[in-house]
């Protein structure tokens, strides 16, 4: 592909209108079980291309290859999952009152919304690609997709696979480009949108989408509180990983921390201490360009300015690749940016705290509500703390880890759109049938 090759908006409209014609066949042309195969056939050929793909993702990121092949692997668990979940939906009878619906029968049908836009990401382009392909197909949707600019290379091959796999012509279309190509999109007559990303490119999508389902997933400020009585290796080790995996450009990152004072010292000690050992290359990875690396540092130099400690990193790595240390701030102010905003990036920002009144006070203070982490060895206190964070996701003493293919994986507040729905269901609409059996008029209606 050449470089600066972009879709225009009328090639967006035509992608959408093929979308659309393949997506009546799809659905009225092709059985449950047609589609439960070609999805089979789908994982078949990427676990056959692994290698390939997994080496263009890394060509494209510069992420560390182990990272991105434990993310490959876990999407692809999803086929049978969704395919044995598909297979086992059917129409659902709703109960009704014999009396006041005497010869009636209510009916729940599940149908797909038609078109599905989806807007993919950088820091996770096969992960998050087919934990939306793989329900939105199974149950008959066509999909217009738009790589992350930065990863256009990897949208393409996964779209060559799909078709290799059995996908139908003009069921899984590939617009490219940046964002403009996303607005056209969005403006676009798709059905439904899939959108992760920033909450500021998510609020516009909101105004200018239309009355449409939306999956929006817009990132988040994860705290991370360590109680008095937390293990200290498992919680270094445990906060070590999940501020500075992927050179921390996770969107469920630990990225701020509330760390009890009794046992401060301690912990921090750990933490340096593993810090500094970390291998750029092979176990952080660099960040994706040169902007996001000088944000980072922005914001952590404007941190150390306002009176933080600095006690490990801080600085950009000379050489080639955008690296940033693995960076350790002690701070006392909550509002400054690197605490209070998303940085994407190998920052552990950690403030001292009393008690946990006053770490779920601070973790709540935010716009966020993706995700939060615990630790502590009492599973009591845990459950109490977790009831209380205002997020979709908590872990305790875990970091990150979601079900299979992301299920229930949703933020509320700020960061998204709140469902409570497992993923396969986001791509079904549903219709209620109601149908009286006999020819008797209702006794009520007009005469």
């Amino acid at each position: 592909m050449q470089e600066h090759i972009s879709s225009t908006e009328a090639e967006v409209r035509a992608a959408v209108e093929r979308a659309k014609k393949a997506q009546a066949d799809w659905w009225l042309g092709h059985k449950k079980a047609d589609r439960i195969e070609v999805l089979k056939a789908v994982e078949s050929v990427f676990h056959r291309s692994s290698a390939e793909v997994i080496g263009i993702i890394h060509r494209e990121t510069g992420l560390p290859k182990s990272t991105i092949t434990s993310s490959y692997n876990g999407a692809l668990s999803g086929v049978r999952y969704y395919s044995d979940r598909y297979a086992a939906l059917g129409d659902r009878p709703f109960p009704l009152d014999p009396i006041g619906w005497a010869g009636t029968q209510a009916t729940i049908r599940y149908e797909p919304h038609g078109v599905v836009g989806h807007i993919g990401i950088w820091n996770y382009p096969f992960w998050q690609t087919m934990i939306t392909t793989i329900p939105a197909l199974l149950t008959g949707n066509a999909i217009v997709f738009k790589p992350s600019e930065i990863t256009t290379l990897t949208g393409l091959r996964i779209a060559e696979l799909l078709g290799e796999a059995g996908v139908p012509d003009g069921v899984f279309e590939t617009v490219i480009g940046g964002a403009e190509v996303g607005k056209a999109l969005v403006r676009s007559d798709v059905d439904a949108l899939v959108f992760t990303g920033g909450i500021e490119t998510g609020r516009d999508i909101v105004r200018n989408a239309g009355i449409k389902p939306m999956i929006l997933e817009l990132s988040g400020n994860d705290a991370g509180i360590i109680c008095r009585d937390a293990d200290l290796e498992q919680a270094a080790r445990g906060v070590a990983t999940g501020t500075f995996l992927r050179a921390g450009q996770v969107c469920a990152r630990i990225k701020r921390v509330y760390l009890h004072k009794d046992i401060a010292e301690g912990f921090l000690r750990r933490l340096v201490e593993i810090a500094s050992r970390l291998d750029l290359e092979g176990q952080i990875g660099p960040m994706i360009r040169a902007e996001a690396r000088d944000r980072v540092d922005r914001v952590t130099q404007e941190a150390l300015r306002g009176g933080a400690k600095l006690l490990l990193g801080g600085h950009k790595v000379k050489g080639p690749g955008y690296f940033y240390e693995p960076t350790i701030l002690l701070l006392e102010d909550p509002r400054a940016e690197v605490m209070s905003q998303e940085t994407f990036g190998p920052v552990c920002s950690i403030m001292l705290v009393k008690d946990e009144e006053e770490a779920v006070r601070l973790a709540n203070d935010s716009e966020y509500g993706l995700g939060a982490t615990i630790w502590t060895k009492d599973m009591e206190r845990a459950d109490r703390i977790a009831r209380r964070l205002q997020v979709g996701n908590v872990w305790i003493n875990e970091w990150g880890r979601s079900v299979i293919c992301g299920e229930y994986f949703l933020g509320c507040k700020g960061s998204g759109i709140a469902s409570s729905q497992e993923r396969l269901m986001m791509f079904l609409r549903k219709k209620t049938v109601i149908a009286h059996y006999t020819n008797e008029p209702r006794p009520n209606w007009f005469k």
